[in-house]
């Protein structure tokens, strides 16, 4: 910040400032020629360094903090990064709780569908059991049918063949009353 013709013409001081502060530096000049001028030089220079150390000093006091603005902004810092900490650590514990929470949930939720899973599993195992079963049941009720029309039709064909073999022993029976 420059200072403007107005403030040197109104405190009859110059102003001076660094690139790299903001703060104003103030050298009253006038006063220092008028000194220099009405007095001894020697004294009027030992004057002139006193104002300006006391200046810079007042300057000093303005820019730079106490050992106890110090340690009261350490202080009010270190309470600020315990603060933030504390929450940040809050933060971070109420994170783990929720991702805690919805993990159990989740598990909870795969466990169920996979519960659920299995009992379609076995109900669709059962199902198919009990098909097997009636087919099963079925096969072997075609199977006793066919034995039993194996025996029919071998009961029958033993019929056939003793009354075929009583026919043509009869009829043999009966040419040899007949020859003989």
């Amino acid at each position: 910040m420059a200072c403007s013709a107005l403030q040197v013409a109104t405190a009859g001081r110059r102003c001076f400032a660094t690139d790299t502060s903001d703060t104003l530096l103030y050298f009253d000049t006038h006063n220092v020629v008028k000194s220099l001028q009405g007095k001894d030089q020697s004294e009027a220079i030992l004057q002139v360094m006193k104002d300006a150390m006391a200046d810079s000093l007042e300057a000093q006091a303005r820019i730079l903090a106490t050992k106890s603005e110090h340690v009261e902004l350490k202080a009010e810092l270190s309470e600020r990064v315990f603060n933030s900490t504390l929450k940040f650590d809050i933060a971070q514990r109420h994170s783990r709780e929720l991702l805690e929470r919805d993990f159990n949930t989740l598990k909870q939720d795969i466990r169920m569908l996979e519960k659920i899973d299995f009992d379609k599993i076995r109900m669709e195992i059962a199902e198919l059991e009990k098909k097997f079963l009636l087919q099963k049941q079925a096969e072997d009720e075609t199977l006793n049918e066919l034995r039993l029309s194996m025996e029919k039709v071998e009961k029958r064909m033993l019929q056939y063949a003793v009354g075929f073999a009583g026919t043509i022993m009869a009829v043999g029976a009966a040419l040899m009353r007949l020859v003989l």
